[in-house]
């Protein structure tokens, strides 16, 4: 089953969640949106669910420093396998957690409740399906299946912010209703959300528990303050060179990268608003993207860049300074990584 009709190939994974230091209390000034110049920026601003059997093959020691690979499987059931950052090459993942999801559509990580994964469970068709679950990044044991969601619908998007509260995008069958829930960390079963946000796409969350969503019909990043559910500025405009933008996700500066299927990726200075270049691009022959980018997560220890291509099912490298058309520092694939229609990536630091 493929993801809705306008998110596509463009744009069906996750971006990699913030993961600490939250400044609680603080709240951004006034911003432009798209197409305005810039002027200013947001630097502060249990019990199983429904779908069970979840379990880790291998569990590995670390707890940090981690790739973790989300495969959709070709709808045979989605696995997440897990590899050193520094995996180079044909190599097999540290361990594999599977699940009883069939199709899932996107991954995130929070170094929170000792270090949690949540995946979106991608297309919900009928009650007795969670829309997100959670595991343990140390076991691989399933933690939570938030469920409630209206079917049929689609949950394509999630992200954690500091304290491990869960933000998920949902769209309702034939695109009628478009949101991000927002759930409290823990979240199981069927409780309604803490607070609902219009918009969608794309998700992460930055140190201050600011929100950018990677709207590809808008063509721009949609910014919220920490706690808000009013967005106060965008990227976007002609001078940022983004097009149906797809995963975003986050540095440990702040700094946004975006990726596309057109196999760009773009990253924008911290706090960026408004109607800017980026900082510099990612782009060309030599980097291994020519059959598009599909999700992206940057280490926020070393500042690598991540990307999955599952045009050639591989996850590439970048150097933390890589520019222009450079080919990629890393390339994990083959057939002893286990990749079946890699779908999301993210990073455990």
């Amino acid at each position: 089953m493929k993801p809705p009709y306008h998110i596509g190939a463009v744009c069906v994974a996750m971006g990699l969640a913030a993961c600490s230091g939250a400044q609680t209390g603080s709240t951004a000034s006034a911003i432009p949106v798209g197409g305005a110049p810039q002027t200013t920026s947001i630097t502060s601003a249990t019990t199983p669910g429904a779908n069970k059997g979840q379990n880790l093959a291998g569990a590995h020691k670390a707890t940090s420093g981690l790739l973790l690979v989300l495969n959709e499987g070709g709808g045979t059931g989605g696995t997440i396998g897990e590899f050193p950052e520094s995996a180079n090459g044909n190599v097999a993942p540290s361990s594999v957690i599977s699940s009883a999801v069939g199709q899932p559509f996107a991954i995130a990580f929070t170094s929170t409740n000792n270090g949690r994964i949540g995946i979106a469970d991608g297309n919900l068709d009928n009650s007795g399906l969670d829309g997100v679950e959670t595991f343990a990044l140390s076991t691989g044991d399933f933690k939570t299946g938030i469920c409630g969601f209206t079917k049929p619908s689609t949950t394509y998007a999630v992200a954690f912010d500091s304290s491990g509260n869960i933000y998920v995008s949902v769209e309702s069958s034939g695109g009628s209703v478009e949101r991000v829930d927002v759930f409290p960390s823990g979240q199981n079963n069927c409780k309604p959300p803490l607070r609902t946000i219009s918009d969608r796409g794309r998700l992460a969350i930055d140190s201050n528990n600011v929100l950018y969503v990677s709207n590809s019909t808008t063509n721009t990043i949609d910014i919220f303050p920490a706690g808000s559910s009013t967005m106060v500025a965008q990227i976007g405009g002609s001078n940022t060179g983004l097009i149906a933008p797809g995963t975003v996700a986050l540095d440990a500066s702040n700094n946004v990268y975006v990726v596309s299927n057109t196999g760009t990726i773009s990253e924008f200075a911290a706090g960026a608003t408004g109607n800017v270049a980026p900082i510099r691009t990612i782009a060309g022959s030599n980097t291994g993207l020519n059959g598009g980018g599909i999700a992206v997560a940057v280490s926020k220890a070393s500042g690598e860049i991540f990307v999955l291509n599952n045009g050639t099912n591989a996850v590439l490298g970048f150097a933390a300074t890589a520019s222009g058309n450079v080919a990629p520092i890393q390339t994990l694939a083959g057939s002893a990584t286990q990749f079946s229609n890699p779908i999301g990536l993210a990073v455990t630091e």
